[in-house]
């Protein structure tokens, strides 16, 4: 197999990232999912505290602890909170120590690997583009197709960097940025399945092979 793309098609460098960039694409949302997961058991320690709180006032109140009890569950919610706002950047951080291959690699620490690996292979495409030029268009596409093939790209590319800076941002910067990492993820998300869609119509529906043409 060829490496470089050329009139017989892809080559194996471009169906390499292209694959390598699914799939990190895929266990990215994948652990995305699972980290709600764990935003939703921050949510039921929220909701334990706020139960406890309201159990244990009038029991407290009563043996003359109240303000014992206030100044607990304080620091219960201030600890909660805490959770909740550093264990990303605590995660970068201990990427970037090594401290996560010893101590084992958690969730969050997978995210934010994931998060380097897409803005690398992003960076990879590129530069990989610069010196390899694109194969011949399938025949069977249509003109439409082609140019829509073209926005996609672009957009995909585009959304490789986008999404991980914005998470970077997220991170060091504040909550602010949540809306537009969210909003990157939706768009990145919009793009593959119309780039699917469209793989799909021409090796399912139309039995054109689109598809192993990156196999």
């Amino acid at each position: 197999m060829r490496l470089r793309n050329g009139e017989h098609g892809y080559g194996a460098v471009t169906k390499f990232l292209h694959w390598l960039t699914v799939f990190a694409i895929v266990g990215q949302f994948l652990v995305g999912l699972t980290m709600e997961a764990d935003d939703a058991a921050l949510d039921r320690e929220k909701a334990r505290i706020d139960a406890l709180e309201d159990i244990g006032k009038d029991v407290a109140k009563d043996r003359g602890l109240e303000e014992l009890f206030e100044v607990e569950i304080e620091r219960l919610e201030e600890d909660l909170d805490a959770r909740r706002d550093e264990y990303m950047s605590a995660a970068f951080t201990d990427v970037f120590s090594g401290r996560f291959l010893t101590d084992g690699v958690s969730l969050p620490e997978i995210h934010v690997l994931l998060g380097l690996s897409i803005l690398l292979l992003g960076m990879a495409r590129v530069l990989w583009r610069a010196f390899t030029p694109l194969p011949p268009w399938a025949p069977y596409l249509e003109p439409g197709e082609r140019r829509l093939e073209t926005v996609l790209e672009k957009l995909l590319l585009t959304m490789l960097f986008v999404v991980p800076f914005t998470g970077l941002l997220l991170i060091f910067g504040d909550i602010d940025w949540l809306a537009a990492h969210i909003g990157a993820q939706v768009v990145l998300l919009l793009v593959i399945a119309v780039h699917v869609g469209l793989v799909l119509r021409h090796t399912v529906v139309r039995r054109d092979g689109q598809l192993w043409r990156m196999v």
